[in-house]
């Protein structure tokens, strides 16, 4: 990785995965879907940095650098011990200046 990229830290990246996730959510969810992330999305809501899975060079043709690359997982949490709702999966760098953004949305 080169040290003249202007990278995103881990919470700025999440920040910014949340800012996109909000923005096309809905219009890419459900409108059930949208409506339970509204209801429960200021104590339920959450988003894990995780690799970027090998399906995305699938997806999107493209070779992805994993210190670069990251895919986040937006949802809410399980309760009483019901798994966790992945409502969006987001392909995002954490290089700045890198417009790359793909998402897959649950039930799409």
């Amino acid at each position: 990785m080169s040290d003249s990229l202007e990278l995103w830290s881990m919470d700025e990246l999440c920040d910014h995965a949340f800012a996109i996730f909000e923005e096309l959510a809905s219009e890419n969810l459900s409108p059930e879907d949208y409506a339970l992330y509204q209801q429960h999305y200021e104590t339920l809501a959450y988003v894990d940095l995780v690799p970027a899975g090998k399906d995305w060079l699938e997806l999107i043709g493209a070779e992805l650098d994993a210190e670069l690359h990251l895919e986040a997982l937006i949802g809410l949490s399980g309760t009483d011990g019901a798994p966790d709702l992945v409502l969006a999966r987001i392909l995002l760098s954490r290089e700045k200046h890198d417009a790359l953004c793909h998402a897959q949305w649950r039930g799409q």
